[in-house]
């Protein structure tokens, strides 16, 4: 069943989403303000883009949906995790090695994480993301491979100075290349000068070349939803004006009811998406009146999260702004809606009650609302 028809964003045969090219979203029938049309692939044509903020959504999306990356991007590695051991994030032992100068004029996520492998061996896993920066000439992919090498030799180091061990444990090290197509499957740091050297090798994931491969991840998106965050990424790539973005990042967060996620999963990928594909403020009005319909139009156990997260979203913009009484109204209305939908019609009371609630009073009923058995659930703490 189709989307009913908003403004800005048409019900669509074919998804704009896909980045297939123009043929399909042409057919799709979105005007250009949508995220489609010839502009679509000549951003440059249009106002200048504004950045994006990448670090953030991509350190979550790796503790959040950690062994589901690995099986995605790597899934030789992930074949060798002990799936029963839960991994350890070691911010703190990764900002104690941080090599100097490494924050500047970069962006970047660095995760290392604990692991254990089948057969009880402890490894530990290096995941470094490239956010904002393309590796455009050999001198520039030659330092990339060299702070890889010397962020292995440091974590080896430091672990074994803090266990006492004679040998360097093992460590994997993974570059992960948000908008670097080209760079191939693996790179090289090689240090060699009078018959001593050292070689280095590393898998690198190029996420472009994904883009590719789209069909595979609307595949394996209802076991894996880290392949969302991928679709997300590249999205937000490909469309770097943001005014073009509206009809696709609704097409991506409309897909996610095929999928199957539980209300948690669901709310935690949208989240997600929101991060990654940012909208310019004008257009944020009419992306939110979509997805409240949306809202609507399927089983409220699945897009609970979905408007939670749109109320959260827009109570901060809303502070910002000075409209925190006309957004707390809004937020009043939508918990109403969603309260009579699941327990049926409510009294006066509870209408004046939550009417005349603050807005940090209404927000914590709606994460209440979540998981609540009964109406009085809605209302604790």
């Amino acid at each position: 069943m189709s989307a009913p028809k908003r403004p800005g964003i048409p019900a669509v045969t074919a998804s704009p989403a896909s980045p297939r090219g123009n043929e399909a979203e042409s057919a799709a029938g979105l005007s250009p303000a949508c995220g489609t049309g010839p502009e679509a692939d000549q951003p440059q044509a249009r106002t200048a883009p504004l950045q994006d903020d990448h670090d953030s959504p991509w350190k979550e999306a790796l503790e959040i949906f950690f062994p589901q990356a690995l099986e995605l991007l790597v899934p030789n590695l992930h074949a060798e995790l002990d799936r029963t051991a839960a991994p350890v994030f070691l911010d703190k032992e990764l900002q104690a090695i941080a090599l100097p100068g490494s924050k500047k004029g970069r962006r970047f996520v660095d995760k290392l994480a604990q692991v254990r492998l089948r057969g009880g061996v402890e490894a530990w896993l290096l995941i470094h993301v490239e956010v904002e920066r393309r590796l455009r000439d050999r001198q520039a992919l030659r330092l990339f491979a060299w702070r890889m090498h010397e962020y292995r030799y440091r974590i080896q180091a430091r672990i074994m100075r803090q266990r006492g061990l004679a040998l360097p444990p093992p460590v994997y090290s993974l570059g992960i290349l948000l908008d670097n197509p080209g760079v191939g499957d693996h790179l090289v740091h090689t240090d060699e000068h009078h018959g001593q050297g050292v070689r280095f090798t590393f898998p690198v994931v190029e996420l472009e070349g994904w883009r590719g491969r789209w069909d595979e991840l609307e595949s394996r998106a209802p076991g894996n939803p880290f392949a969302v965050v991928v679709m997300a990424q590249l999205q937000a790539n490909r469309y770097r004006d943001k005014r073009m973005r509206l009809g696709p990042k609704f097409e991506l967060v409309r897909s996610l009811r095929h999928y199957g996620y539980t209300p948690t999963t669901a709310g935690q990928i949208y989240r997600l998406i929101e991060w990654m594909i940012t909208l310019p403020r004008d257009l944020e009005p009419e992306y939110l009146q979509a997805v409240n319909a949306l809202s609507e139009e399927h089983k409220m156990t699945y897009v609970t999260l979905i408007e939670r997260e749109g109320i959260k979203r827009g109570r901060v913009e809303g502070i910002k702004e000075g409209l925190t009484q006309g957004l707390t109204q809004g937020q009043a209305d939508l918990l109403l809606r969603q309260i009579r939908r699941r327990f049926g019609a409510v009294d006066e009371a509870i209408d004046r009650r939550i009417r005349s609630a603050r807005a940090r009073d209404l927000e914590t009923w709606s994460l209440n609302f979540v998981d609540a058995a009964t109406l009085e659930d809605v209302f604790r703490g």
